[in-house]
């Protein structure tokens, strides 16, 4: 390379690394702004862009250059790295019956109901709950009645749509009213061998706008307060529409003191549904008086969302 070209190539490089520190700054400070809250959730994204960077001004011999990125690669990576080592579990009861959990954004606009009766039948969950389910799916899925005896359905012909099946016994299943201009969503009262846990899901608002981002947060945090409130042990799953690391999760875990199944299991990503590029927005959190155990993401149902599953009980 001619050095015209490398000056050149190092320009253009050190402008790119700036508008990408400006990014990553913006989304730390992302308030209502849609396009920055997005960003938030997007750490390892962050962190290999960075370095991307590092390794090109590297080859270019810019050594100041190089250790930003990797710095900032760093700083990117390290809330993700929690997530791969869980807290030390407290003791509990292993001969205490578990409950599997399916839970699946199915995509109002997919006609592919086989493939999660296909996926349903495969992994054969105690309990499922869906989300963006349309009269359409609802009757796609009248079969599962025979097997799931205890449900919930309140269809929508777009995104608002939820539903929940089970084979254990459900009491008090009904819509949730948090007092709120957002989303709604379902609660029930799982009878398990062990004892009653309350089973809520949710699908607050996706962040495509300031306005929907403020109900997105409004939601979170009543859920998070009546989580707080009950002093029940319950189980919140969901699209929640961000990610662990988005400032709006903290209420769930520092005033609902809930858990999230997935910790110690790493990024986990579920949408889009095109494998590792994808971010972790679908979620089952849990208070610390139930157990969770063997998180996993799922195969595709069509959805532009990959389901997710685990295992709970009572400590």
């Amino acid at each position: 390379m001619s050095p015209g070209s490398s000056r050149g190539l190092s320009r253009l490089a050190r402008a790119l690394a700036v508008l990408l520190g400006l990014a990553y700054a913006g989304a730390h400070f992302a308030g209502a702004i849609a396009f920055f809250d997005n960003l938030s959730n997007f750490p390892v994204h962050f962190a290999a862009a960075f370095l991307t960077g590092a390794a090109l001004f590297a080859a270019l011999k810019n050594r100041p250059w190089a250790i930003a990125c990797a710095a900032a690669a760093a700083l990117a990576f390290a809330p993700v790295v929690p997530w791969y080592f869980g807290p030390e579990e407290t003791p509990y009861d292993a001969t205490q019956p578990f409950v599997k959990f399916l839970v699946s954004n199915v995509d109002f606009a997919n006609d592919e109901h086989e493939t999660l009766r296909q996926r349903i039948a495969d992994e054969n969950p105690d309990v499922i709950g869906l989300v963006e389910v349309t009269s359409a799916w609802v009757a796609n899925l009248q079969a599962l009645r025979a097997a799931y005896p205890h449900h919930l359905e309140i269809p929508d012909e777009h995104y608002v749509g939820l539903a929940l099946y089970s084979r254990l016994p459900l009491a008090d299943a009904r819509v949730l009213d948090l007092g709120l201009a957002s989303t709604p969503a379902i609660a029930a009262t799982l009878m398990t061998e062990a004892g009653e846990i309350e089973i809520v899901l949710a699908h607050p608002m996706s962040p495509v706008s300031a306005e929907f981002i403020d109900r997105r947060n409004e939601q979170l945090l009543a859920l998070a307060q009546y989580i707080a409130a009950s002093g029940k042990p319950v189980i919140l799953a969901g699209d929640l529409n961000l990610t662990m690391w988005n400032d709006n999760y903290s209420p769930l875990a520092e005033t609902g003191g809930l858990r999230n199944a997935r910790d110690g299991h790493g990024v986990a990503p579920t949408w889009p549904a095109i494998g590792l590029i994808g971010v972790p927005i679908d979620h089952i959190l849990a208070t610390p008086d139930i157990v969770l155990r063997n998180f996993r993401v799922l195969g595709s149902v069509g959805s532009d969302h990959l389901p997710i599953s685990t295992e709970f009980s009572l400590r």
